[in-house]
């Protein structure tokens, strides 16, 4: 079968890097022969989190990597893949995993399939379900012997004892130097956190987000929001959850003042648990949720708030 190979880029000064569900998830969604290739600079820390996923990986160690050596890493990775007669590349569906996935993918000269949410197996061939637009639909995209794609994947976290290796990675690298600053916002990262507090236009205006990044810093969530919202402004367009950026599937979703169009519930939907909030009791997103509370988004936000300090 097509061996499958899943990159990641784990950055200790970066609020980011996988979480074992992500690579139980991983390990639970695809079939044939699976390897995890790492490009990090602290090995040390991460070794047992990728022993105990189960799955056999290596990982490239320099100290002086960050997230901005995307070249270096492609570099290392064009020369692993050239002589493969078949691969299956797997990258994280986000920012990062996007570029780096295409910018593989124009290297090796192979196929790159971004934002896929399930990969079928057929015969001997693989098919990609790639979502269409603000729709229910999917477009279905057979996969070459050599492809690269980007995908969300979640599961249930056991303890395994997969081989790890470390490799002295002698990274390209250049002269420039950068500075790491904190953004004030929950310290998960909100491709990989566990608890998503997000919002639509429902919250009114974006004064009301105070409330909410409070609410976010009380339950150790990250702040994600609709595509109305960061059209706006109200957030950067990075905290965007849907089909034009981040699907992700956190342990618990709080949706408050979203309607659920399809755009957005296309990003959330592999979330465990959720919890809405809307005045409209027909809103979509309660078709989806849990736990639904007809009430202003606003008047919960606050009372949660009040509660936690409590």
């Amino acid at each position: 079968m097509t061996p499958i190979y899943y990159i990641q880029l784990e950055d200790q000064k970066i609020a980011e890097g996988n979480s074992s569900n992500t690579l139980a998830g991983l390990k639970n969604s695809f079939t044939g022969p699976k390897s995890v290739l790492v490009f990090s600079n602290q090995a040390m820390q991460i070794q047992t989190k990728y022993r105990q996923a189960g799955i056999p990986t290596i990982i490239y160690q320099n100290d002086h990597y960050t997230l901005t050596n995307l070249t270096s890493v492609v570099t290392t990775l064009v020369a692993r893949f050239t002589a493969k007669k078949e691969y299956l590349i797997i990258c994280d569906n986000d920012q990062v995993g996007s570029s780096l996935g295409s910018r593989l993918a124009a290297a090796l000269g192979v196929d790159f399939v971004a934002n896929v949410q399930e990969v079928q197996q057929e015969g001997a061939t693989r098919i990609a379900n790639q979502p269409l637009g603000q729709t229910h639909a999917c477009r279905q995209v057979p996969l070459a012997a050599k492809s690269i794609i980007t995908t969300s994947c979640t599961g249930v976290a056991g303890k395994a004892n997969a081989k790890v290796e470390v490799l002295d990675w002698n990274m390209q690298q250049k002269g420039a130097a950068y500075q790491y600053v904190a953004q004030k916002q929950s310290a998960n990262d909100l491709a990989y956190a566990k608890v998503v507090v997000a919002i639509g236009k429902g919250l009114g205006t974006a004064e009301k987000l105070q409330p909410l990044q409070r609410l976010a810093q009380h339950l150790n969530a990250s702040v994600g929001a609709t595509k109305a919202v960061t059209d706006q402004g109200w957030l950067d367009a990075t905290r965007m959850i849907g089909i034009s950026n981040l699907i992700i599937s956190p342990t618990v979703y709080y949706a408050f003042g979203i309607s659920g169009a399809v755009q957005h519930t296309i990003g959330m939907k592999k979330a465990k648990q959720v919890i809405a909030v809307n005045t409209d009791p027909s809103a979509p997103i309660f078709k989806l949720a849990n736990y639904g509370i007809v009430g202003d988004a606003n008047t919960v936000i606050e009372q949660l708030n009040q509660l936690l300090t409590e």
